[in-house]
């Protein structure tokens, strides 16, 4: 078996001898061989570590962290030498790693060494996780987006419709689908669980999704030059929401419910048709907020121009004077 991941050896030694080791995962390339004694073995590569290094796994893990497996997380700790190998990665190859370990994994390849040892820093492979396609040539189709992308720019390209490939990428962090020409945003949108940052400017959009609401990690959504003619109320509970851009929509009004987002800063809400705001709109703590270009409705009061009919009662300077002196006991 052999993968790539990210990958931090820490020697348990070195605290003892007054020393520290590198704290940062680095990516790797890791092979799982068996060989012909029925032996376990890791092989660990890097780009700069051109020789490798290799680890014995059967009778000679001393502990496995395993409680975040679920997370893509697991460390071995061995025996000999000292070392723990806190490894990263996708959540699959963390099982595959762990039933192997344990034995409750039977494909290995018996009698195949570490092929990465000869030629370590042409075989090690660091995973993409950033990905920008401005052009339609550019674009992915009888290939798949790299499931390890955490950052995806799709941008002026006419797209028509979501793909629905992206809904796999369970990394994803940051997604920008701007200037395109989409106009259904799919229900299963917030399986991007690791979502913090949805761009979707200039599209032809007129509903968002109620599931969306699911997307608690979202802290920005920007959906602004769309045709959106509603907010759903239960928007509030996006309680992550800091950044929310509306501008130039066809919104007529804003649900009551947006008072509840506790962390919005910003809301941008310029050139729709609102007409009024809600009540609940100043318990909001903005730090910016633009509103221009809305047809709000003006309250006009007429006012009588007759002081007898405005029946006001002046009080005269020997009255305010009296009740100074009393108030601030000026009496000698």
């Amino acid at each position: 078996m052999q993968l790539n991941c990210k990958v931090n050896v820490v020697n348990r030694l070195l605290p003892s001898a007054g020393q520290s080791g590198p704290s940062r995962l680095v990516w790797s390339n890791v092979t799982l061989t068996e060989n012909k004694a029925s032996v376990i073995e890791l092989s660990l590569a890097t780009s700069r570590n051109k020789t490798g290094m290799k680890y014995k796994v059967t009778n000679n893990i001393e502990q496995i962290f395993s409680k975040f497996v679920s997370q893509g997380k697991l460390t071995l700790r061995f025996r000999q030498p000292a070392h723990d190998l806190c490894l990263s990665g996708e959540v699959r190859h963390m099982e595959k790693i762990l039933a192997i370990i344990k034995g409750e994994d039977p494909q290995l390849k018996k009698g195949t060494l570490c092929p990465l040892l000869s030629n370590c820093a042409n075989k090690v492979v660091i995973p993409k996780t950033k990905l920008n396609i401005l052009s339609r040539a550019d674009y992915p189709v009888t290939t798949s987006f790299p499931d390890t992308l955490t950052s995806l720019k799709i941008s002026g390209i006419a797209l028509k419709k979501f793909d629905r490939r992206l809904l796999h990428l369970k990394a994803l962090e940051v997604l920008d689908l701007s200037s395109n020409q989409i106009s259904i945003l799919p229900e299963s949108i917030h399986t991007l669980a690791k979502l913090k940052q949805l761009n979707l400017n200039h599209n032809e959009i007129k509903v968002l999704p109620p599931t969306f609401v699911n997307s608690t990690r979202v802290i920005c959504l920007d959906i602004s030059h769309n045709q959106l003619v509603m907010i759903p109320s239960c928007i509030s509970r996006v309680s992550g929401l800091q950044i929310l851009k509306l501008d130039h929509n066809k919104l007529r009004s804003l649900p009551s419910t947006i008072s509840k987002l506790r962390s919005l800063r910003t809301l941008t809400v310029s050139s729709n048709e609102i007409r009024t705001l809600p009540e609940s709109f100043q318990t909001l703590a903005l730090d910016h907020i633009d509103v221009f270009g809305n047809p709000f409705e003006k309250i006009e009061q007429e006012i009588a121009l007759n002081p007898e009919s405005l029946n006001l009662k002046v009080p005269t300077l020997r009255a305010i004077s009296a009740k100074s002196t009393i108030k601030f006991k000026l009496v000698s």
